[in-house]
């Protein structure tokens, strides 16, 4: 069992899935239009998008089933974490390191990225990335960098805190997050996403092209609270 824990802050970088050049078509509807202005999304994606953030399994249906390249040149900039309409993707070494690890109920999920046509599916392979495990390890209490309230007690049930810009040392957990998935999110604390020693390893072995501006968390005893 690996000793060390990461938490990284990538799901604040909005730079990804910034003018990628590709667009999707959800199940059911039509090929939204070869255009960087992404427009509303619609209620059911927009729920299942919150819930991909948060670190919950979704059915392959609240994902899209297919993208297409509209622009060849964005697309050729984009890393091997991407969005796949509001919700991430990977592909090449990422995808090749995260197949070896336990992401718990969720995994990764092929589906097909096309040409503009919309009929010549590219290599790839390509993957959506559904999480799959939420742990509730966090102890805000330990936490050293400044925590922000996202939900209140009394509306939602239990406290749910962001933070920001973090250093190694700064996010608490107990020993708990040791136990279950190589990746996952924490219930209360919005935004990180967390991962064992041996997956950053293995990620930083790869040398995969991705920001993840890791931070080392710290370990203690005790309870969440």
């Amino acid at each position: 069992m690996s000793d060390t824990v990461w938490v990284s802050s990538v799901m604040s970088d909005y730079s990804i899935g910034n003018r990628q050049g590709i667009r999707e078509k959800f199940y059911g509807e039509d090929w939204a239009p070869p255009t960087f202005q992404l427009g509303v999304k619609p209620q059911n994606v927009l729920e299942a998008h919150l819930r991909h953030n948060r670190g919950e399994t979704l059915e392959r249906t609240d994902f899209p089933e297919a993208m297409y390249v509209f622009a060849e040149n964005n697309w050729k900039r984009v890393g091997d974490l991407f969005c796949a309409g509001p919700f991430y993707a990977v592909k090449g070494s990422l995808a090749d390191v995260l197949k070896e690890f336990d992401l718990g109920k969720g995994g990764l999920l092929e589906f097909p990225i096309f040409e503009a046509d919309k009929t010549t599916r590219l290599p790839g392979p390509f993957y959506l990335l559904n999480f799959g495990a939420v742990k509730d390890s966090f102890v805000p209490s330990e936490t050293r960098s400044r925590l922000f309230p996202r939900r209140t007690v009394e509306r939602d049930g239990y406290d749910l805190w962001a933070t920001y810009d973090l250093e190694d040392g700064d996010v608490a957990l107990t020993a708990a997050a040791f136990e279950g998935a190589d990746l996952w999110h924490e219930r209360k604390l919005e935004s990180g996403l967390f991962m064992s020693g041996r997956l950053h390893d293995a990620i930083q072995a790869a040398k995969v092209k991705v920001k993840f501006r890791f931070a080392r968390v710290r370990i203690v005893s005790g309870t969440p609270r």
